[in-house]
């Protein structure tokens, strides 16, 4: 973790929506094209509090890595692009390979033209900055491209810019990558990124490549199936297994008809005092959140989070440790094994628990969150 100090922002008056100036295309180049962020600022009206503001991203650099033959998910937080986002980085690696990789980027925008992430409504909407929401750029990607083409005119829609990236990833060792953003660097000013990574137009196409390396050798870890397969079908998705106050993100691959590699991670804002934020919770993104909190991984922030579960509900399990328990047991099962077993959690009695379905797994939400598996495995077939 990453400990700063930071004059945090705290909006007293009404907040309005500004792009942050991109670089200006360059003069024949209409292939490097920069994405707009846009946050809200505070007014000329401001008040000014001392605080201290920790970054956890998730990395893990102590877990021994299977060689390959055995696939590894690997879940980073980054900030690949300016101080108003965050990006959620994932992998998915056999040996020194990335097989697939997956990036978002979550930024507070305006409620009128954008959908915000699962619970917005909820409780969790409730520590936004005012007249903002949470939002992802891939599930909004029509209304972020049409902002961009507007403020900074993209031709091109940000998911397709970061689909160019993280596709060209795939089969790739980190070496590969390395050499590439040293090809990056070297561009010059007449140059564009889409030179050298086919179809990303980004200026930032070297920050989104240098996250999906970091992910892939410090990421936090999830250990999957053993297979030779060389083809396997992903999907990701954001969803509310656990109450109104957080939402999860879900990746799953799928070898066949079954469960090779599963990773699910929750944000929800929590004390500043006692856990670390996602990357620029200490800058812009920080800014105008409900005072005194910060939006926080749980699995970046285990420690803490299991902490705080054993004082308010007697948790005796790690939070890290439960979601592995879940994600262990689904490996090598089927779409329907899996809904079969949330048939056997739905019978339990008021004396049962989870783990007597699933060992280890002493979630109350245990159906929750197996079921967010399911339904992204259902969207990666």
């Amino acid at each position: 973790m990453k400990k700063t100090n930071l004059s945090a922002v705290i909006l007293l008056a009404s907040l309005t929506l500004a792009a942050c100036s991109p670089d200006a295309p360059k003069t024949g180049d209409s292939a490097t094209i920069e994405s707009t962020q846009v946050q809200t600022e505070a007014s000329e009206s401001q008040a000014v509090t001392e605080t201290n503001i920790t970054i956890a991203t998730g990395k893990d650099t102590s877990t021994e890595i299977p060689a390959e033959g055995t696939l590894v998910m690997r879940q980073l937080y980054t900030a690949p692009h300016g101080t108003k986002s965050f990006a959620a980085v994932n992998v998915l690696m056999n040996g020194d390979k990335i097989v697939d990789a997956r990036l978002d980027e979550f930024q507070y925008l305006a409620p009128g033209d954008f959908t915000g992430v699962p619970n917005s409504d909820g409780g969790f909407g409730e520590a936004f900055p005012t007249d903002t929401i949470l939002a992802s750029k891939e599930q909004n990607d029509a209304a972020y491209s049409a902002m961009m083409a507007e403020k900074a005119g993209a031709t091109q829609t940000w998911q397709q810019s970061i689909t160019a990236i993280t596709d060209f990833t795939k089969g790739k060792t980190v070496a590969e990558l390395e050499d590439t953003v040293k090809a990056l660097e070297g561009l010059s000013e007449g140059e564009s990124p889409a030179d050298v990574i086919s179809g990303a137009t980004f200026t930032d196409s070297l920050g989104y490549l240098q996250s999906i390396i970091d992910a892939a050798t410090e990421g936090a870890v999830s250990i999957g199936a053993k297979t030779s397969a060389t083809d396997f079908k992903t999907a990701q998705l954001l969803g509310a297994p656990h109450g109104d106050k957080s939402f999860a993100m879900t990746t799953v691959a799928l070898e066949g008809d079954k469960v090779a590699a599963v990773f699910v991670d929750e944000f929800q804002y929590v004390d500043a005092a006692a856990f670390g934020g996602v990357p620029n919770s200490d800058s812009d993104f920080g800014q105008g959140v409900a005072d005194g909190l910060v939006l926080a991984s749980k699995i970046a922030n285990d420690e803490a989070y299991s902490a705080m579960m054993a004082e308010k509900g007697g948790s005796t399990n790690a939070y890290a440790a439960n979601m592995k328990a879940i994600q262990d047991f689904t490996i090598g099962k089927t779409i329907a094994e899996l809904e079969a077993t949330i048939g056997e959690l739905d019978a339990l009695g008021e004396e049962d628990s989870p783990a007597d379905v699933i060992s280890g797994a002493t979630f109350s939400d245990s159906k929750g969150y197996l079921q967010a598996i399911i339904d992204t495995a259902k969207e990666a077939k």
